[in-house]
């Protein structure tokens, strides 16, 4: 941490590490040290906290080499440092080599060829587009760091501008793709479905469903993980979107539809993870129906099946992963729908199933293939079985791909 007003958002940055399940030490710059107290993070996090470089923990007759050099101790063994936030300070002393506190110290002791480093610039406007600051972010880029983009909007002194903390799930993301990403998919452009969509009845009145958008938005975070290009098209969720993917928003099946094959152009694979309705209105309604003049009665018309004319009419190349509840017969209409969409794989989930489909942060499901491959995955949480799911598909894929010449 070095000494940005947003310093004590770190606190917060450092719990969802932990849950994450992370160990994390803190080191601080003096200035931190004096805008939000060591002993903060020493007892949240249950490990000593670094400031001074020499002094703070005197050389005993059984201490190891690491404790009479603290900023080896902090440096050695880690698997990824993040500097939450990043003053320009910090910047410039990391893209010239300065070392002379314990953090920057710190920086020099951790090659980012071999360890990740995320940098969080956080600052003043005005301190963020300044041409040093620019070209030292430059610097950093080029031999490896990982740097967040700010957030915009109103400043910390009142100026509306770029250089606000970016949040902690950017940060979480990026480090996990650097810590945890093994590339696979680097290079590709991936579009995933995610959520419900809309039918209108009236202006005040929709048909609609009970999809959240959580399992769609978890496996647009798992592309982007491997190294994607990601186009996320989503109903109207409950769930926030996940960093880093390029998301459009639709709310009818027809919206739906022209996003999907507008967004297909060069794109390897498709995950159809969205729940389209089947059924709307024959003619919505152009004012509100009035109780005392409607029976109640609705006349609905199908809408278009998005999944089986992309598999119709897909583009040699695309890999075409659907999805489908069922909660009858699953085996057996699984096995239907996975010819008549033509899909390579279709992933079936019953939501009758404690914990499993809508609205639950959790999910239970098997994949089956048009290459007679199947895999069950028991309930787990939806980020979980996203990252399971791609494993599946990209290593299956890799094995029926030809063999290079």
């Amino acid at each position: 941490m070095s000494s940005g007003i947003a310093c004590y958002k770190s606190v917060d940055l450092m719990r969802d590490l932990q849950r994450a399940g992370a160990r994390v030490r803190v080191v601080l710059t003096r200035s931190a040290a004096e805008l939000i107290r060591p002993a903060l993070f020493e007892a949240l996090s249950g490990e000593r906290v670094g400031v001074e470089l020499w002094g703070a923990w005197p050389a005993t007759e059984d201490a190891g080499a690491y404790d009479r050099f603290p900023h080896l101790d902090y440096a050695r063994g880690i698997d990824a440092l993040i500097v939450a936030p990043a003053t320009a300070n910090l910047l410039a002393k990391a893209a010239t080599g300065i070392a002379d506190d314990l953090l920057s110290t710190t920086l020099v002791s951790v090659d980012p060829a071999t360890t990740p480093i995320v940098l969080v610039p956080s600052m003043n406007a005005t301190m963020f587009d300044h041409p040093a600051v620019r070209a030292n972010r430059e610097t950093l880029r080029q031999r490896g760091y990982a740097l967040l983009a700010p957030g915009e909007g109103t400043l910390a002194c009142g100026e509306v501008g770029v250089g606000r903390w970016p949040g902690n799930a950017p940060i979480l993301a990026a480090l996990d793709r650097l810590v945890n990403g093994r590339g696979r998919l680097a290079g590709r452009r991936v579009v995933v479905t995610a959520g419900p969509t809309e039918v209108d009845i009236d202006p005040a009145r929709v048909l609609t469903n009970r999809s959240s958008g959580r399992m769609g938005f978890a496996l647009a975070s798992a592309a982007w993980r491997e190294g994607a290009v990601v186009t996320l098209i989503h109903g109207p969720a409950a769930v926030e979107p996940p960093p880093f993917v390029e998301t459009v928003a639709v709310r009818t099946p027809e919206e739906m539809g022209a996003a999907v094959r507008s967004a297909l152009g060069g794109a390897d694979q498709l995950w159809m993870a969205a729940a389209v309705s089947d059924w709307r209105p024959m003619g919505a309604a152009d004012r509100k129906l009035k109780k005392e003049e409607w029976d109640g009665r609705l006349e609905l018309e199908p809408t278009e099946d998005i999944l089986a004319r992309v598999g119709l009419e897909r583009e040699p190349g695309l890999t075409l992963i659907g999805f489908a509840v069922e909660t009858d017969d699953v085996e057996e209409r699984a096995a239907q729908k996975l010819a008549a969409k033509g899909c390579d794989w279709l992933v079936v989930n019953n939501p009758l199933e404690k914990g499993a489909g809508f609205g639950h942060e959790t999910n239970r499901a098997f994949v089956i293939g048009r290459d007679g491959s199947r895999a069950d995955f028991e309930l787990m949480p939806k980020q979980e079985l996203a990252h399971r799911l791609m494993d599946w598909v990209l290593n299956r894929s890799a094995a029926a791909a030809p063999a290079p010449g």
